[in-house]
């Protein structure tokens, strides 16, 4: 698996493409990572045992060593390998030996000063290189159109074998299991180039050398600077302007404007309080402002003691609960769950959401519609 991150890494171009300065400005803080990164990290590793293995590849077995090793974690990592293995078997009908690179190092530093990434899993025929690229996070929902991470992994994949195979497009595929999500955008290889040199060279050599102007936007949630960035702050604190004691008078206009960034908002506002905690728990002091203990709840000091006292007294302590479809699903497996329970499940409407209209999904009804309709 994969050590150090280059300073502009493909996992953060999202950032730095968009915000040039920010590259050297989040390297000024210490990656402490987090238990998701880490959660990232295994589920990484465990993939890369169950596709080599399923490829007949030697390869040692993680899961004793994985921190966050569950049920959940085999079921995603083992339908990873699975989609691996019938986009392989889909290839072959057209190219029957194609190439298949797991885990592979990337050579970036053509378009990138000290550049590299690595593929989950490159897989090489005639006429199209396939690009998979596996998502265990559930937060955020991952497409693969436009995506620059993966489109510096096509880069990358290119500078590795463009000279000794003939393809002239490139698929590229997310696989985030925990969000039922498979996104696949393809692009022409020549496309890319011309992406490649006139977006991404300039950029990166202005976010190599710390220079270009900070600009706020969706980027800035994984960013490292985000709690105390000032650009961050002045965008934000924009929408101050606006009286948010009277909505209904603001015009239809200015309401757009604030639906526009209010997520943002949001999660800047969220983030400052997080920041600021985490300062004050090291001695800084904000006026007006003292850290105190949050509400607790009361929990057993023995589960197991407290299990045999109530059934001493001749009652259950333990509650019966049907499992949930995520636990069924792991439990049956996916085709022996929709054999025994397809027709004992439904999907009932979700509730309305007020979203971009970027958005994929169909437009709600409303009442005004159906009454016109």
């Amino acid at each position: 698996m994969a050590g150090q991150h280059a300073l502009l890494s493909p996992s953060s171009a999202h950032i730095w493409l968009n915000c040039p300065p920010a590259a050297r400005l989040a390297a000024q803080y210490e990656d402490n990572g987090s238990k998701y990164s880490q959660q990232g990290s295994d589920a990484h590793e465990l993939c890369e045992y169950k596709l080599l293995t399923a490829l007949g590849q030697e390869c040692d077995d993680p899961r004793e060593h994985l921190a966050f090793y569950d049920t959940e974690m085999e079921r995603c990592c083992e339908d990873y390998a699975t989609f691996v293995m019938e986009t392989i078997t889909g290839i072959k009908e057209s190219c029957p030996d194609p190439s298949v690179l797991v885990e592979q190092r990337l050579d970036l530093s053509r378009y990138i000063k000290e550049g590299f990434g690595r593929g989950d899993c490159i897989i090489v025929a005639d006429g199209v290189m396939h690009i998979v690229d596996f998502k265990y996070g559930v937060g955020v929902l991952v497409s693969a159109d436009h995506n620059p991470q993966m489109m510096l992994y096509a880069l990358g994949a290119l500078e590795l074998l463009d000279s000794l195979y003939d393809f002239d497009h490139v698929s590229m595929t997310i696989f985030q299991p925990r969000r039922d999500n498979v996104s696949t955008w393809e692009i022409a290889k020549d496309e890319l180039l011309k992406w490649a040199t006139e977006i991404l060279v300039p950029a990166a050599k202005l976010a190599f050398d710390g220079k270009g102007e900070f600009k706020a936007g969706d980027h800035c949630q994984f960013c490292k600077a985000k709690a105390n960035c000032r650009k961050r702050a002045e965008y934000n604190l924009e929408l101050a302007r606006y009286d948010f004691e009277k909505p209904e008078l603001l015009e239809d206009t200015e309401i757009a404007a604030i639906l526009e960034r209010i997520d943002q908002l949001v999660s800047w506002a969220d983030d400052i309080k997080a920041y600021a905690l985490a300062e004050a728990l090291h001695g800084v002091k904000y006026d007006g402002f003292k850290v105190v203990e949050g509400r607790s709840t009361r929990k057993y000091t023995d589960e197991a003691a407290v299990a045999n006292a109530v059934a001493a007294e001749g009652k259950d302590p333990y509650e019966k609960k049907l499992r949930g479809i995520t636990d069924m699903t792991a439990l049956l497996g996916k085709k022996e769950f929709e054999r025994i329970l397809g027709p004992l499940v439904y999907k009932p409407s979700g509730k309305p959401v007020l979203v971009r209209e970027s958005d994929k999904r169909p437009e709600y009804n409303t009442a005004t519609t159906d009454f016109n309709e």
